[in-house]
C-alpha cells in the first residue's frame, strides 16, 4: 500500500520569530495584510507584536479581532468581508486554533464566492485557495499552523465540519505562549497528545507521521506539568510548542478518529473547549482500540515513559496507557464532566453524533451504537 506524507508549508520556529513577520510578507509580494485574531489575544498585547513588525517596514494592515472558540461560519463570512472591503491580499491567523481555522477558511472567500458554508462538509474537501496564509499559534495545542484543515461550526446543524485549504507559512514563537493561563495550557497540551495518539492509531496511520507522533507524546509527557506550574519557563514552553507542532504534522495526513468525534459532540452540545473535550475522550479511546493495535499501544506507552515487559496483552496495554493519561490529567487540573455539572444521561445521548461522524470511520474499531455508548459511558464514568 502506498502512503503519502506531506508538509503543507514551511515552518519557522524559535523565540522572537514573530519579529520576522514583515520580512516574510515582503517575500510573498503582498501589500496589505488582514490579521485575524481574538479580542483576548489583542488585549494581551500579542497582536501588537505582529503589527510592530509590519509597521517597521511600512506594510499596511487591518485587524479583525472577532474570532471565537469553535468559530461559526458567520464569523468566517465576516472576516472574509473585511478582507474584500479592505483590499487585503494576505491573511495572518494569530492565536489559538480558532483564530487559525478562521483565517484558513476566510482565505476561501478571497478567491471564491461566499458564503463559506458551501465549502464546509462532513467529509472535508480541498479548496485550492491562492491568497497567502501565515499562521502564528499562541498556544501549544492544536497544531493548526501546520495542517491544511479548518474546522468550522455550523450552529444551525449543531455540527463541526471541515475544509482543506492551502497555507503558506507557520511562524512558531514560544515566547507568545508564556501568558497562557494554566487551564488553557493544560487543555491545549492534551489536545496535542490526542492528535499524536489518534494519528498513530488511525486506520490511515503513516510511518512518517508515527515519528512525529511518538516524539510529540514524549515531549508532552515530560513538559506539560512544568508549563502548567511554571508558565514563564521558556525552555518548557519551547518544548511544548515543538511537541504541538509535531503532533499537528502527525495528524495532517492520517487524520484523527473517534476520540475527536466524541470531542466534537461535547463541543457542539456543551460548548466546552476543544482541547478539554479531547482530553476527556483520550483515555477511553486508547483503551477501546488497544486490543486491535497492540504494537501501536506499546509505542505510545514507551513514549510516555512507561515500563513495558513485552508480555502485556493489548487490553492490559490499553488500561495502562489510559490510567497514566488520567493521572497526568489530574496533575494538571483537568476536571471531569461530573465536576463540571454535566449529566451522564446527556453524554450518553450523543451516541448518534459519534456514530455518524466521519472521524469515527478512521477508527480501527468499528463504531456502531453499542460501541459508541460504551465509549461515552467510559468517558463519563472512568474519570
Amino acid at each position: 500500500m502506498f502512503q503519502q506524507f506531506s508538509l503543507p508549508a514551511p515552518i519557522i520556529f524559535g523565540c522572537g520569530a514573530i519579529s520576522i513577520l514583515s520580512d516574510k510578507i515582503k517575500e510573498m509580494g503582498c501589500s496589505k495584510v488582514l490579521i485575524i485574531s481574538e479580542k483576548a489575544i489583542e488585549d494581551a498585547g500579542i497582536v501588537a507584536k505582529a503589527t510592530e513588525s509590519l509597521e517597521k517596514d511600512g506594510i499596511r494592515y487591518v485587524v479583525y479581532n472577532g474570532a471565537v472558540s469553535d468559530p461559526p461560519d458567520s464569523v468566517v463570512d465576516a472576516a472574509g468581508e473585511v478582507a474584500k472591503r479592505e483590499g487585503a491580499d494576505c491573511i495572518v491567523g494569530l492565536g489559538g486554533g480558532s483564530s487559525m481555522d478562521t483565517a484558513k477558511a476566510a482565505a476561501i472567500l478571497m478567491d471564491f464566492p461566499g458564503p463559506v458554508r458551501q465549502y464546509i462538509n462532513p467529509a472535508p474537501q480541498f479548496v485550492d485557495t491562492k491568497a497567502p496564509v501565515i499562521l502564528i499559534p499562541t498556544t501549544a495545542g492544536t497544531g493548526s499552523e501546520c495542517t491544511t484543515v479548518a474546522i468550522i461550526s455550523l450552529p444551525d446543524k449543531n455540527a463541526k465540519w471541515s475544509v482543506f485549504v492551502n497555507t503558506s507559512l507557520a511562524l512558531i514563537d514560544p515566547e507568545l505562549m508564556v501568558t497562557v493561563p494554566k487551564s488553557v495550557t493544560a487543555s491545549t497540551g492534551m489536545d496535542a497528545f490526542a492528535h499524536a495518539a489518534e494519528a498513530m492509531t488511525s486506520v490511515c496511520s503513516n510511518r512518517h507521521s508515527d515519528l512525529f507522533a511518538a516524539a510529540a507524546i514524549e515531549k508532552i509527557t515530560k513538559n506539560i506539568v512544568t508549563c502548567c506550574e511554571e508558565p514563564y519557563n521558556v525552555e518548557a514552553r519551547s518544548e511544548m510548542a515543538l511537541a504541538a507542532n509535531w503532533a499537528g504534522l502527525a495528524f495532517n495526513n492520517p487524520i484523527t478518529h473517534v476520540g475527536h468525534a466524541v470531542a466534537d459532540a461535547l463541543s457542539v452540545n456543551f460548548h466546552t473547549p476543544h482541547g478539554y473535550n479531547c482530553a476527556l475522550a483520550l483515555p477511553d479511546t486508547m483503551a477501546l482500540i488497544a486490543p486491535v493495535v497492540p504494537d501501536r499501544m506499546i509505542t505510545i506507552a514507551k513514549s510516555m515513559g512507561l515500563t513495558i515487559t513485552g508480555g502485556e496483552s493489548g487490553e492490559q496495554l490499553g488500561k495502562m496507557v489510559a490510567e497514566n493519561i488520567r493521572s497526568l490529567m489530574r496533575r494538571i487540573g483537568i476536571k471531569s464532566l461530573r465536576e463540571m455539572g454535566y449529566s451522564r444521561e446527556k453524554v450518553i445521548g450523543f451516541v448518534p453524533e459519534v456514530v455518524s461522524s466521519f472521524l469515527s470511520t478512521m477508527c480501527p474499531v468499528k463504531i456502531d451504537e453499542a460501541v459508541a455508548e460504551m465509549l461515552l459511558k467510559g468517558v463519563y464514568d472512568n474519570y
